[in-house]
């Protein structure tokens, strides 16, 4: 008789997941310390971090939060939770930065997420790289409100940052790939 095994699916290969109802997912994210995500009916558990990924997102928040003293730009960290309404999913960005006053979708009263994010960045590693770039950015781009995105890696020396064209929905992207190159 053979043994059988169970194989985990490698970092970065898809695993097949079960649909939730909205409910599930809010009483997941009630009951649970780590962060789970909300996509195409899905329940994603966030990965936890590297120690690079970490400085890297602290770095970032304190950077745009200097830059952004005394204006009308807030910023936020990987804690706070974004809602796409046009997708009906839900995310938490590495970094978030709100124009103006936070815009709320409430969920039967209690939880809050939001909607109006200027600018949204990620971090890139080798297991979210795909999904970054490609559900999430998919998702994001949807929001009227956004204006950049940025997805930063953290195993090389590049930033890509896609600005919104004027109110369309087009983008612009643009990438640094050398230490004294700037973005705006």
């Amino acid at each position: 008789m053979e043994a059988t095994t169970k194989r985990r699916p490698a970092a970065g290969q898809s695993q097949r997941r079960r649909k939730a109802t909205l409910d599930q997912y809010m009483t997941t994210v009630g009951r649970s310390v780590r962060k789970h995500e909300f996509v195409d009916g899905e329940i994603r558990l966030m990965p936890y971090t590297s120690e690079n990924h970490g400085l890297l997102v602290s770095n970032l928040i304190i950077l745009l939060g200097t830059a952004l003293k005394g204006s009308d730009y807030r910023v936020y960290p990987s804690d706070r939770m974004l809602y796409v309404p046009q997708m009906d999913n839900y995310f938490y960005p590495d970094v978030m930065v709100v124009c103006g006053d936070s815009q709320f979708h409430t969920y039967k009263g209690k939880m809050q997420t939001t909607t109006n994010p200027t600018v949204l960045v990620e971090v890139l590693s080798v297991t979210s790289k795909d999904y970054d770039e490609l559900t999430k950015w998919h998702n994001y781009r949807q929001i009227d409100s956004l204006q950049q995105y940025a997805c930063v890696a953290q195993d090389e020396c590049r930033i890509d940052l896609y600005t919104r064209v004027g109110n369309s929905n087009d983008w612009l992207n643009t990438f640094v790939n050398q230490p004294d190159q700037t973005l705006t």
